[in-house]
């Protein structure tokens, strides 16, 4: 009597082929594709905003004629402050532009505290909003931009080109270098220089 090649077990105790794989395997298809289901967050867990990081440079679309970002040398120490341009500039991927000459408060709807009266107050579109009314202070000193957040409530990120993001504390300044992207809440900016003889 000789033994069977391969153990068969009673009808029923192995569920069918299901249709789809079956015509799929008939036609000479070895693997069915199925779709992935959409992740979820845990409860609790806040989702990404629209924009949870900083976008490359290139999401950006390219500055106006005359409004070319400046660089320094690429032989420059890199210890060294940048080469000294025209003002800074920030510019937003759906078209937000301002200058900052001096010292300027931006939010959605700023009121500078008493110690910062006098300074440019630029309110920023925000749809969104997630950037406070008076959301942060960009100021210039000795040629180098430098930003504080202003206690705000989703705070102010720095990403610099090729380096991680990060969050700075509330009230403690930080320098911005140049083609470094800023958010403020959820609306990135990229920092630029305007060309010296825009001045």
């Amino acid at each position: 009597m000789s033994e069977p090649d391969s153990i068969v077990p009673p009808p029923g105790v192995v569920p069918d082929e299901p249709e789809a794989d079956r015509a799929d395997r008939a036609g000479g298809t070895g693997r069915v594709q199925r779709a992935v289901p959409a992740f979820r967050p845990p409860p609790g867990i806040r989702p990404p905003s629209a924009l949870p990081i900083a976008p490359p440079a290139s999401a950006f679309p390219a500055a106006a004629p005359g409004a070319e970002r400046g660089a320094a040398p690429s032989t420059a120490d890199p210890r060294d402050p940048p080469a000294a341009t025209g003002p800074w500039h920030l510019r937003s991927a759906d078209g937000i532009e301002f200058s900052v000459p001096d010292r300027v408060v931006a939010g959605r709807d700023p009121k500078p505290p008493a110690w910062l009266q006098g300074a440019t107050v630029v309110a920023i579109p925000d749809h969104t909003r997630s950037m406070s009314k008076t959301h942060a202070l960009l100021e210039v000193r000795d040629d180098r931009l430098i930003v504080t957040d202003l206690d705000s409530t989703n705070g102010v990120r720095v990403w610099p080109e090729g380096s991680e993001p990060a969050d700075l504390e509330s009230g403690v300044p930080a320098e911005v270098p140049l083609d470094a992207v800023i958010l403020l809440g959820d609306v990135a900016f990229l920092v630029e220089r305007a060309p010296a003889d825009s001045v």
